[in-house]
């Protein structure tokens, strides 16, 4: 008979072991780990069980790409909002468990759209910043309650659709600071060890790749060199350590002042799942806010 360890797929035991390594690494992160343990934990597990991307696929212009328009520039994600009740009806409980100050809310917007006051499309709008009938229908509600609560909903949908994506434009060249598929901002940098011809791509301990705050794809980029605005100055790119945890660091540019976390897993035995690096990150985003820098794009978590 199985346990329910041997039951997880091979993504979610990466989450579950980053979380429980960085609750002993981490105690002061103790009550964040708590609170969006679960919810990565979720995304993993409705990432798995996502359609996918269902129709034909994207026809690609490759000179207008790789002249910057990114795979979906006129179109976008296919609309999931038909997959979004059965997920908030899992979601929202989580969330009313992890955050107990807004835990009305989250039952308050399940009610709402068991009941139809909030529509899957309304709710998949949300995400994106569109305006909907809540939460002016919904009393109660408030608009970053729904924000984030639609964000965290659509997020493993968005993020199966890009893994399907990805593969059309992963081999054509692509130069720009924004996601090739949806076109998002970076929201984490990874430096990987891998070997490559190309001297565009090479560099000495690491290959680095950028990953979009919104789909989670992954791209290369030059690794000295600001992501935002292209700054290759060594005076001017400065980095942001933990003496104790070398490997993590904020990527920071005086010129733009923007910065990007990056984790450096060349000499890491086991490589942490990146939602939970993201997280662990969080005393680096910290302090590259403290000293004036903004981060290229937030976590769900940045503005707590």
């Amino acid at each position: 008979m199985q346990t329910a360890a041997e039951e997880l797929s091979p993504g979610q035991r990466a989450v579950r072991q980053a979380l429980s390594r960085a609750g002993a690494d981490l105690p002061a992160l103790a009550p964040m780990l708590s609170a969006f343990g679960p919810v990565l934990a979720w995304r993993v597990r409705a990432r798995e069980a996502a359609p996918g991307w269902q129709g034909p696929l994207p026809a690609i212009d490759e000179a207008r790409f790789c002249l910057g328009a990114f795979l979906l520039d006129d179109s976008g994600f296919e609309d999931m909002s038909a997959s979004l009740p059965q997920a908030a009806r899992e979601l929202l409980p989580i969330l009313a468990a992890s955050f107990p100050a807004v835990a009305g809310e989250f039952q308050a917007l399940l009610a709402a759209l068991e009941s139809g006051v909030l529509s899957p499309p309304a709710l998949a709008g949300a995400a994106f910043g569109e305006p909907a009938e809540a939460p002016g229908d919904i009393p109660g509600v408030t608009p970053a309650t729904l924000g984030f609560a639609a964000a965290e909903l659509v997020q493993p949908f968005i993020e199966r659709q890009a893994q399907d994506l990805l593969p059309l434009v992963k081999e054509l060249p692509w130069r720009q600071s924004c996601c090739p598929v949806c076109g998002g901002a970076p929201n984490m940098s990874l430096l990987r060890k891998t070997w490559d011809e190309s001297e565009f791509i090479q560099a000495h301990g690491g290959r680095r790749f950028l990953r979009c705050s919104c789909c989670s794809s992954e791209w290369t980029a030059k690794r000295v060199s600001c992501p935002a605005c292209g700054c290759e100055e060594p005076d001017e790119l400065t980095v942001l350590r933990d003496p104790e945890r070398p490997f993590e660091r904020a990527d920071a540019c005086t010129r733009c002042k923007s910065f990007v976390l990056c984790l450096d897993t060349a000499e890491m035995a086991e490589i942490p799942a990146p939602e939970v690096a993201a997280l662990t990150m969080l005393p680096l985003e910290l302090k590259a806010r403290e000293q004036g820098f903004t981060p290229m794009a937030g976590h769900p978590w940045s503005g707590l």
